[in-house]
């Protein structure tokens, strides 16, 4: 049996990575959005960004309003937040550092080379498109050198659950942020909106995708898309599937059991995003579907903390 603290460095890598390739997506997106469009006809803005990521208090509590800079001063280095992505790769890379005899040296190297690029890009003065390009490129470098270099032990379904649990719970943010454009009355579906979704689908690298199957944006099918498929490795499904076969992995149990909270709790959400349809999901609503999702993603990871990395100390 793996050590607990081992367990928890791996799933926190994955997560910490996870987390900063999310945000960097997102802010690379809205950021070149912004520039292709003209302000009238785009309506993704820095505020429902920063509200994505989760933090939106927190940012107005340093900052007066959301725009390019402040957005990418909060989310990409703030030492404030402890979700920008500069403090993700730090931990993440602390975390690899306290294990490295437990992991490939491949990926040491290629936190430890991540973390230092990034440091010079700050010390250089780097902008917030070049910034994300790298942080993108880590994340995918950082998946290859997973898959090519960890065996396929406790270990690396720990670095894989925290890396899909991140996944789902930042998709089903993303989605609940704008649900609101979804529900609205009109059904015509304006230039503005048109964009604003277009963005959405480039923040989770599906725009190509999508376009490969439908011929025009349409809100109910990006939803469909993102929560349902089975196919695309940024879909909420998708993630849940994968989070359930690493858990039974680590804990040994079969499919239509479980061992634990976490995975009971996994198993009930895959159940209703494999079986339930979309339109369904919206006569039930939508905002109460995503909501109950992102709650069900974080208690997840609580009882996943709670099952493997708690331990009882010596009275």
């Amino acid at each position: 049996m793996m050590l607990s603290r081992i367990a928890d460095s791996l799933f926190w890598i994955g997560r910490y990575m996870e987390r900063a390739d999310n945000t960097a997506r997102i802010l690379d997106v809205n950021y070149h959005m912004l520039l292709e469009q003209p302000p009238d006809t785009y309506k993704l803005r820095w505020d429902p960004l920063i509200a994505i990521t989760g933090e939106r208090s927190r940012f107005y509590k340093t900052y007066e309003e959301a725009s390019a800079n402040t957005a990418f001063d909060f989310l990409g280095y703030s030492e404030e937040n402890p979700n920008s992505i500069f403090q993700c790769i730090m931990l993440a890379r602390e975390n690899a550092r306290t294990i490295r005899d437990r992991i490939s040296r491949e990926l040491w190297e290629d936190i430890n080379t991540l973390y230092h690029k990034i440091i010079r890009l700050r010390d250089d003065g780097g902008g917030l498109s070049r910034f994300c390009e790298v942080i993108r490129r880590g994340g995918h470098r950082f998946h290859g050198v997973c898959d090519a270099t960890l065996p396929r032990d406790e270990g690396w379904h720990f670095v894989q659950s925290g890396c899909v649990l991140e996944r789902a719970e930042m998709t089903a943010r993303l989605l609940d942020v704008h649900y609101h454009q979804l529900v609205e009355g009109s059904t015509i579906l304006t230039e503005a909106r048109s964009h604003s979704w277009m963005a959405v689908l480039k923040s989770v690298a599906a725009y190509e995708f999508y376009k490969r199957q439908y011929s025009q944006i349409e809100p109910m099918k990006v939803a469909e898309l993102l929560l349902l498929d089975a196919r695309h490795p940024r879909s909420v499904r998708f993630n849940i599937s994968a989070l359930q076969s690493s858990l039974y992995a680590i804990s040994g149990s079969v499919p239509g059991t479980y061992a634990n909270e976490a995975e009971r709790l996994t198993g009930k959400a895959h159940e209703r995003l494999t079986y339930d349809n979309i339109e369904e999901i919206f006569d039930q609503g939508l905002h109460n579907f995503l909501t109950e999702l992102q709650l069900t993603c974080r208690t997840v990871g609580e009882q996943i903390t709670r099952e493997y990395f708690h331990y009882a100390v010596a009275s």
